[in-house]
Formats: C-alpha cells, sequence, structure tokens
C-alpha cells in the first residue's frame, strides 16, 4: 500500500465516501488501533500482507459504528427502527477470515508487546 498509513487512510475515506481532511485524525486513531485488535487477536507482532486489505473494511465499520454510537432506535410516524448491538467483539464476525492467522502460541500478559511502544 505504498506509504502504509496513508494507504490505509485512503482506503478508508474511499470507503466512507469522504473526500475532504476533517476526520483524518479519527481515522487515524481508528487504523491504529484497529491494527494492534487484529495483532491481539491473532497473537502475532506482524500484520501478514493478506490482512492489509482487511483493515480499511475494518476501521470504516468501526467509524460508522461511532458515528451512530449511542442511537438504539430511530421512530418516524408509525415506523421504527432499532439496532442491536449484540456485536460487542467487532472481529468475531472475521474470525472466519483471521483464523489462518491466529498464532497457536499462548501469550501471558508480560510476553506481550504493547501497542503504544511502536
Amino acid at each position: 500500500m505504498g506509504d502504509t498509513n496513508n494507504g490505509y487512510l485512503d482506503a478508508v475515506k474511499l470507503i466512507l465516501g469522504i473526500d475532504n481532511d476533517d476526520a483524518d485524525a479519527v481515522l487515524t486513531l481508528l487504523t491504529d488501533d484497529t491494527i494492534c485488535a487484529v495483532l491481539s487477536y491473532c497473537r502475532i507482532e506482524v500484520l501478514p500482507r493478506q490482512l492489509e486489505g482487511l483493515i480499511p473494511q475494518l476501521v470504516a465499520e468501526q467509524y460508522k459504528k461511532g458515528v451512530s454510537d449511542g442511537v438504539r432506535a430511530i421512530t418516524e410516524g408509525e415506523r421504527r427502527i432499532e439496532y442491536s448491538d449484540a456485536d460487542d467483539d467487532f472481529l468475531s464476525s472475521y474470525h472466519e477470515r483471521l483464523k489462518p492467522f491466529i498464532s497457536r502460541r499462548v501469550y501471558v500478559p508480560s510476553e506481550r508487546n504493547d501497542c503504544s511502544d511502536e
């Protein structure tokens, strides 16, 4: 993806249809957090190239969720739409895609590098 951070940012903005820089800081923060979440979920230290395309999708999903966070139901006249927050772990729905990359080695907390060290 060239410069990885800019590549992710450009891809996320393309998915979301954002054509300005207003959300760049939030999207960059979500990208870093999502990469850390994937690394932690898979118990690996380096993001495999095969998962690089998944990161923008996950970030876009998290951004959309954040935009509508706090809204549980919308009522317009007689029509009511309710949202479920049953999917607390957003990576669990991507388990099959992530499964081949999950390390079988189990880390104890003292062995795991904190993502903030990067």
